[in-house]
């Protein structure tokens, strides 16, 4: 017999009950994955079980939230028996941003840092911060948990100025670095890691290989895991420095993108924050997470077809970005759509890849303004070879024609930025085209090859091609103006159907 527990009673708004299964408003997030029955609380019945069986962590909380109900919610920074414990000892945060930059340079580059980056990925508040540098420097020895964000808004701004200066960008970099090694090993996660976190891999993206992008990325997504951002989905409070559901957005985006680019895979968190951004003042990071949700078609866990791509080509088209740095996005996520869509499609329509050209072109536009004002984003190379590359692909004169224009703005790019990597890849560049002229060259000879002059192919007297009754023709003697047309049947000629691979029958 069923238990009561079983059939749970349902109370209506007129108080009248029934044996209708009560349904649970919001199941947690692992019950949905997992599609296990959820009565709702946090944790849940169901997810106590499994953590109970799986984590011994979890085991010894639960155990000491059923002895002591009251501390339940509290959070606990200790995990006992994790490990022996024998680095315990805390060290002090260092305090030297104060003497790396003196305020008015935090100012400047705060200032460098928020109309560039923060255009994109707006998740700081700037009215708080620039509070915050106030106060900064009254206390100037005294070590602030919030240094890791001001050195990595500092090296930001710096890296974009226009005129930086290497050794001040490189002290900064290495302080914030030095910051977040000491306060990640602390006991729990903080916000202020997230934020530092995402700013470092901002920084990583456009100056080192893509694996430290793409572990740093991994290491902001983490974070923000660990921190369990749930709470109120419409809180876009302006209280503290760091916007909590900008943050998560702006960090999966980072990730997601620098996954795709590179190839791995992307962190997936817990309890994902709603995809929907307050518009401000001069401030697009909607803008990049409207990007953000077409490029949801890239990802390789979700079956997508031919039609897929080229509805986010088409959709993408219509975008009108509003600054330099979402052209680049927006043409940078045209020319992947494209490689995906050339995967699974086997004819790709004329007005799909003028899409793609067009949207090329203006990445190319975009990243010549950009130069100028000396704004290493990490698109500014990365559009104008891959254009490149997929005009090689496409292969077309209406295609090649734009080659030589790409070619010239990638070599501008490397003039503006003369790196290494930069040389590498005007190099690889050159080496490609080479290879694809080589290509032509052969191809061109095969086709002047078959309009060569030859001797006749049968030297030996060939059969005689009988025109009427009793008449006969020597091919060598044969001519138009010889033949006489007057009583042919051109009508049954050119109606005959003639198969390549047909025979004649033999004459019995």
């Amino acid at each position: 017999m069923n238990s009561p527990e079983d059939h749970p009673t349902h109370v209506s708004a007129d108080g009248d009950t029934s044996n209708r299964r009560q349904r649970i408003k919001h199941a947690c997030e692992p019950c949905k994955k997992r599609k296990r029955r959820c009565n709702g609380e946090q944790p849940c019945s169901t997810c106590i079980k499994y953590e109970e069986a799986n984590s011994g962590a979890a085991f010894a909380q639960l155990l000491r939230n059923r002895l002591e109900p009251r501390q339940a919610n509290s959070p606990n920074a200790q995990t006992p028996s994790w490990n022996i414990g024998m680095s315990e000892e805390q060290q002090d945060l260092p305090s030297e941003l104060t003497r790396i930059v003196s305020k008015d340079q935090m100012q400047k580059l705060s200032e460098s840092y928020f109309t560039t980056i923060h255009q994109l990925y707006g998740f700081l508040n700037r009215q708080v911060f620039d509070t915050k540098i106030e106060e900064r420097w009254n206390m100037i020895y005294v070590p602030d948990p919030y240094d890791s964000i001001l050195c990595g808004v500092a090296a930001l701004g710096s890296q974009y100025l226009g005129e930086p200066s290497k050794s001040l960008e490189i002290a900064l970099v290495d302080c914030a670095k030095r910051m977040l090694e000491i306060t990640s090993a602390s006991n729990t996660p903080s916000y202020e890691n997230a934020a530092s976190w995402t700013l470092r891999t901002i920084y990583l993206r456009s100056t080192t290989q893509p694996y430290a992008a793409w572990i740093t990325s991994c290491t902001a997504m983490l974070t923000i895991d660990g921190l369990g951002m749930g709470g109120d989905p419409d809180d876009e409070s302006e209280a503290g420095i760091i916007n909590r559901r900008r943050l998560f957005w702006c960090a999966t985006v980072l990730n997601t993108w620098v996954s795709n680019e590179y190839g791995r895979t992307k962190v997936e968190v817990s309890k994902p924050l709603p995809a929907h951004l307050v518009s401000r003042p001069g401030d697009f990071t909607p803008d990049l997470l409207y990007l953000y949700r077409i490029s949801e078609r890239l990802d390789p866990k979700k079956p997508s077809t031919a039609s897929d791509f080229e509805a986010g080509i088409a959709e993408l088209v219509t975008f009108q970005p509003p600054v330099d740095a979402l052209f680049l996005s927006q043409s940078n996520l045209a020319l992947a759509l494209y490689r995906r869509l050339r995967f699974v499609a086997s004819t790709i329509s004329d007005e799909t890849i003028r899409r793609v050209i067009t949207m090329g072109n203006a990445g190319l536009d975009a990243v010549l303004r950009l130069i100028v004002k000396r704004q290493p984003w990490w698109h500014v190379a990365n559009v104008p070879f891959q254009f490149i590359c997929t005009l090689l692909v496409i292969d077309t004169e209406e295609a090649l024609e734009h080659l030589r224009r790409a070619v010239d703005t990638l070599q501008a790019v490397a003039e503006c930025f003369p790196t290494r990597s930069l040389t590498d890849t005007l190099s690889s560049v050159r080496k490609l085209i080479q290879l694809a002229c080589k290509q032509k060259r052969g191809q061109l000879s095969l086709l002047e090859q078959s309009l060569t002059p030859r001797p006749a192919v049968l030297r030996t007297e060939q059969p005689r091609m009988g025109l009427a009754s009793g008449q006969v023709q020597s091919p060598s003697t044969w001519s138009p103006e010889s033949m006489d047309f007057t009583d042919f049947d051109w009508e049954k000629f050119f109606s005959t159907d003639v198969s390549v691979l047909e025979y004649p029958l033999p004459m019995t």
